[in-house]
């Protein structure tokens, strides 16, 4: 085949893509509704396929939140641990008699060796 005989072949196949006569010229017009079926299923399989991607992204980031937000309540919780043990500790003392209490100011460090 030459050259010039592909070209027209192509050049007609893209003219009757354009006017819509691709089908009707390869024979191909008895089997229309399974091509348009075809075309629908495709579209159905990338919406469906979108919309999972989409529900996976949203899982991913909430699970991301949800284990930051374990992590302030662990945290929260740690902190309120401490403060009742140490006002039992100073109940505690007070029924015994002694005057010890909480410190007031942060811990110093006095200067030596070390």
């Amino acid at each position: 085949m030459k050259a010039a005989t592909i070209w027209n072949a192509i050049k007609n196949s893209l003219k009757a893509i354009r006017n819509g006569e691709f089908l009707l010229r390869i024979r191909a017009d008895k089997l229309y509704m399974h091509i348009l079926y075809l075309f629908l299923l495709m579209w159905i399989t990338i919406f469906l396929s979108l919309k999972v991607d989409e529900t996976l992204t949203k899982a991913g980031n909430n699970r991301a939140a949800i284990e930051e937000l374990e992590v302030r309540h662990a945290q929260k919780e740690a902190a309120l641990v401490k403060l009742r043990s140490a006002s039992s500790i100073q109940e505690k003392l007070e029924k015994m008699g002694s005057a010890t209490t909480l410190p007031t100011e942060p811990a110093s460090r006095i200067k030596g060796r070390r």
